[in-house]
């Protein structure tokens, strides 16, 4: 299902649901939101030291990457920058804030929305 096409049908769910289920409906709808959230996020740009943080490559191995096109230069040359979804995420790299669960053991839904798009 394409993302959009989730979003839409989340969100029609959700007014599906409301008489019945408030509280479900509310979920679906917060779920859709935080959804939606991430995909905008994905398209922020990330300097190289920001890459770095959240994908665990050191800045001179993303600067290989950037300069055989690998990744897409979405910067100026001389000043890379590169989407947030094209991070590319060493294996076995938890990037801050990206792990998907609270410290009280609640599921961040947007954190783990983030983590599928940047897997590689």
């Amino acid at each position: 299902m394409i993302v959009a096409a989730l979003l839409s049908h989340w969100r029609s769910r959700a007014s599906d649901l409301e008489p019945y289920a408030p509280a479900a409906a509310q979920a679906f709808r917060e779920a859709a939101e935080e959804l939606a959230d991430a995909l905008n996020g994905a398209e922020e740009t990330v300097s190289l030291k920001e890459a770095e943080m959240l994908g665990g490559y050191p800045v001179d191995s993303l600067q290989r990457m950037v300069a055989c096109g690998r990744i897409q230069n979405v910067g100026r040359k001389g000043k890379p920058r590169i989407r947030r979804a094209d991070v590319p995420v060493k294996p076995g790299h938890a990037a801050p804030g990206l792990r998907g669960e609270s410290g009280d053991g609640h599921i961040d839904a947007s954190a783990v929305v983030a983590s599928v798009i940047h897997r590689r």
